[in-house]
């Protein structure tokens, strides 16, 4: 939603969908989303299965003129080993990549330049404000992230930052799979315990909006303390009504991993 409105500027009315502190995986949309849709020009959406829901949601909407833009299907995604279900599965986290988000930025831009041509060097002037503000965060993170003595760092949690972990040269292990539905088994927990202390972690992480028991169980074993790591893939009510942006939920995540990696 921050990126769609920092590019529509004052030509397009921006609103959610999922409602502050809904699970994107789980939530379900009620007749009056349904409504909501079949009046916009534009649906986005991240696709890659973050959304189970959506399919059948937009079956239900009768709008000829509505334009769905699922942005992963233009974009390189990763795969995660899930070794529980024998199989590999998409991982849908590409924003949490500041690299795929400036390509993201030009798809938001395209689809609404197509929806209103004359509109169209507004809507580049919008992403190209956006851009800029990514460059500067990919540029703090690359500097801030270039001389830790360790690279390794654990999740309390879902595999949620396998893209920041690429991109940085970092090394996530999580407690459980790409879902934060899953469960964590206690044979990864004592794998976890193991890979920690041969990558000599100096910190856990847990998960905004989470609970942080298993990172705190972990925690306690290796001798380390806990940090918190924030995902942006919904934000609490209280957060959304204090208007914390995706960019301070950066900014605050490049801290604690600085600190969480001894880095210098």
């Amino acid at each position: 939603m921050e990126f769609a409105r920092e590019i529509s500027a004052d030509r397009g009315e921006v609103s959610l969908l999922l409602p502050p502190g809904a699970g994107v995986h789980t939530w379900q949309p009620r007749a009056s989303d349904i409504l909501r849709l079949s009046s916009a020009d534009l649906f986005i959406q991240v696709g890659a299965g973050l959304e189970p829901w959506i399919g059948s949601l937009l079956k239900s909407v009768s709008s000829p003129k509505l334009r769905v833009l699922a942005v992963a299907d233009s974009l390189p995604i990763e795969e995660h080993a899930n070794q529980e279900k024998g199989r590999a599965e998409l991982d849908p986290h590409i924003w949490l990549d500041f690299g795929l988000d400036l390509a993201i930025a030009d798809l938001i831009a395209a689809e609404l330049a197509a929806i209103d041509p004359e509109s169209g060097p507004l809507f580049q002037a919008g992403a190209a404000r956006l851009k800029a503000k990514l460059h500067k965060l990919d540029a703090a993170y690359s500097q801030g992230l270039s001389r830790c003595p360790t690279k390794a760092f654990i999740i309390g949690g879902h595999a949620a930052f396998g893209y920041l972990a690429k991109r940085y040269g970092l090394e996530q292990l999580s407690l459980s799979g790409l879902s934060p539905d899953a469960a964590a088994l206690p044979s990864r927990l004592l794998a976890a315990m193991a890979w920690g202390k041969e990558r000599r972690v100096r910190a856990v992480f847990a998960e905004a909006n989470a609970s942080p028991q298993m990172a705190e169980v972990l925690a306690k074993e290796l001798g380390v303390e806990v940090l918190v790591l924030h995902a942006a893939s919904n934000l609490s009510r209280k957060e959304w009504e204090s208007g914390l942006s995706f960019f301070a939920i950066m900014e605050e995540n490049l801290v604690n991993l600085r600190k969480g990696l001894s880095c210098e």
